[in-house]
């Protein structure tokens, strides 16, 4: 079994991987029976919209792997890290693999998630799971939490996971004073000796000593340190669905600019998502300007001064402002212009593949 997006993600042409500020040290779970379940997933994207194209789980004992069928293409992004691509073969679709040329076996993603539950219900025996995951971003228990609910598998997997343990959080608390980097290769390399990861490298460590022994019983103390329970990620889950409507609102403003070139449009969403932090609404803004006009919006964001670079307040400013007087012309951020000059794309989704987002561009990072 491969854990898919490590291993695809961390070729020669990744970039390189700096360790990030660390988040709030999650409360835990309580002492108790558990198994701990390593797992990955690849998806069609990184929206909340997309869906999952490979689910992946390891024990020391068993593993499970299952390429998924999507109903819609893998982003430009996707196919780079994942290497698939959806490809036509007379009237149906089917899932390639770039590498190799082949055609993979799939499932529907109800058909995969049903299995993965009943493969899961098999291994938690009398306790209960705790699913471990290695990303900087916390993308995959929320975007899984959202197909589980789109499938309404949600009650039966909260009857067989206790929570989500990020390891990518704990090896950058362990390892911050000795790498740079806490991707799978780099601390396979570190702690393994080994410049490759393999299934029997790490039944060998992980496995090693053997059930019921004290690393064992280590490991486990650990993963319950460092989890987050279940009812917790769905909260996140549910304020990010909150924040993501906010941000939906500031539609008008910001889709012409999300088809700016990359580092514009990193910065687009960062403002954008600004806003959203604060609560504040595109009514909010479209009614201090016909109050009050600039002062007025100077008013709503003054919530954000404590927080915001004088920078980011600035351009705000200026693209709120141009944006409600239609007459000014911003000398920053711009829209771009095709042929028929008009705005380029207005209501689609920007085209680099590092924007997290659902279908207007939107971050699904929960932080």
């Amino acid at each position: 079994m491969e854990m898919v997006s490590e291993t695809k993600q961390n070729g020669s042409d990744a970039p390189t991987e700096v360790l990030p500020a660390l988040a709030e040290r999650p409360a835990g779970l309580p002492p108790g029976n558990y198994t701990l379940v390593g797992w990955d997933m690849d998806t069609t994207g990184r929206r909340l919209i997309d869906e999952i194209c490979q689910l992946a789980a390891y024990t020391p004992k068993q593993t499970y792997s299952q390429y998924i069928m999507p109903y819609g293409d893998l982003n430009p992004g996707a196919r780079r890290r994942h290497n698939v691509r959806v490809v036509t073969v007379g009237r149906y679709r089917m899932l390639k693999d770039t590498v190799t040329h082949k055609i993979l076996k799939t499932k529907s993603e109800i058909s995969a998630l049903s299995d993965f539950l009943e493969w899961l219900e098999k291994e938690k025996g009398d306790g209960s799971i705790i699913l471990i995951y290695h990303e900087p971003r916390r993308l995959s228990p929320t975007m899984l939490l959202e197909a589980l609910s789109r499938h309404n598998f949600l009650d039966r997997f909260k009857k067989i996971v206790a929570g989500f343990a990020d390891s990518y959080a704990l090896a950058a608390e362990k390892c911050k004073s000795t790498v740079k980097s806490v991707s799978l290769r780099v601390l396979a390399r570190v702690l393994l000796d080994a410049d490759t990861l393999s299934v029997d490298s790490e039944q060998q460590e992980v496995g090693g000593a053997g059930e019921g022994s004290t690393a064992s019983k280590d490991m486990v103390e650990t993963a319950c340190a460092w989890a987050r329970p279940v009812h917790t990620e769905l909260e996140v889950l549910d304020n990010l669905k909150k924040l993501l409507e906010r941000q939906n609102t500031f539609r008008p403003i910001f889709a012409p600019l999300l088809h700016l070139a990359r580092p514009e449009r990193r910065r687009v969403t960062h403002l954008r998502r600004m806003l959203a932090d604060a609560g504040l609404l595109y009514e909010h803004l479209q009614q201090a300007w016909e109050e009050q006009r600039l002062t007025g919006l100077e008013k709503q964001l003054a919530a954000l001064s404590t927080k915001a670079k004088e920078e980011d307040m600035k351009e705000l400013i200026e693209i709120l402002d141009c944006h409600f007087d239609p007459a000014k012309e911003p000398k920053g951020l711009k829209p771009r212009i095709n042929n028929k000059n008009r705005a380029v794309g207005e209501g689609e989704e920007g085209a680099g593949d590092d924007v997290t987002s659902n279908n207007e561009g939107q971050e699904v990072a929960a932080n």
